[in-house]
């Protein structure tokens, strides 16, 4: 049996990649808005299986792929009990140019 030691930025990589593909068996319409997907990544994130998960995460490496919030700073300094429906009505990425 083979252990694999992941970073801290490859365990967020696999927890956040895990959360997609249930979230897609789930709801894909809801998942794909929740994590900015389009139908092309959607359907590749669907079809992988845990094992293809596990494999892609280690020979990814340290890099994250899931950039923060554009406003994550804002969102941070903002009181607390704010914070949740100002992250709801803005959206998470910056609009297309």
């Amino acid at each position: 049996m083979c252990h694999v030691q992941l970073s801290d930025v490859q365990f967020v990589n696999l927890s956040v990649l895990n959360a997609i593909k249930t979230g897609l068996l789930d709801n894909k319409v809801a998942t794909c808005c929740r994590f900015s997907l389009d139908a092309t990544q959607a359907e590749l994130l669907g079809n992988l299986s845990p094992d293809q998960i596990w494999a892609f995460v280690a020979n990814v490496g340290p890099i994250t792929l899931f950039p923060p919030r554009h406003d994550l700073l804002s969102l941070l300094q903002t009181p607390l009990p704010l914070a949740g429906p100002l992250a709801t009505v803005r959206s998470p990425t910056l609009p297309h140019r």
